[in-house]
């Protein structure tokens, strides 16, 4: 079972890979980036609902970014 488990992993991944015309490397750097950009706004909007002088536009700005891409 563990090959064939460990195939359909490769191919599920290989798949999405595909679907998003990216390499492996490229994906990964992709991920952690945008992981980086929302771990950030999270800390900031946090911030914003304990201190709502703080960080006013971090949820705008967060929605912009994540319809960006």
């Amino acid at each position: 079972w563990d090959n064939v488990n460990t195939q359909m992993m490769m191919d599920e991944l290989m798949g999405h890979l595909e679907d998003v015309n990216m390499t492996y490397f490229a994906h990964m750097k992709r991920a952690f980036s945008l992981s980086f950009r929302y771990g950030l706004s999270a800390v900031q909007l946090m911030i914003h609902g304990l201190l709502p002088f703080l960080f006013i536009d971090a949820g705008k700005k967060a929605a912009d970014s994540y319809e960006r891409g």
